[in-house]
């Protein structure tokens, strides 16, 4: 992967139980990404093994570091995906 994790990020992922695979997914193939700025990018990816849960995982594209990772209720209801 790319991208270095931060220390919040593997805290995260430790006690919301993500692994680094759904993270690698949900940033080389993402459902959905969005550019937020320079420094911040969301990547929004369906994760089948925890019941289609929608995975966001922020990113500063400058630094390439992942910032933090958590299951989006909001994007779940709209799909994992844009409804604007």
């Amino acid at each position: 992967m790319k991208y270095k994790l931060t220390g919040h990020a593997i805290d995260v992922m430790t006690s919301r139980g993500i692994t680094i695979e759904w993270i690698e997914r949900a940033v080389e193939s993402p459902s959905f990404h969005t550019s937020i700025s320079d420094f911040e990018e969301h990547f929004f990816k369906t994760i089948e093994e925890v019941s289609n849960w929608c995975l966001k995982v922020v990113v500063n594209p400058t630094s390439m570091k992942i910032v933090t990772a958590y299951f989006d209720r909001n994007m779940r209801k709209k799909g994992c995906k844009d409804e604007n």
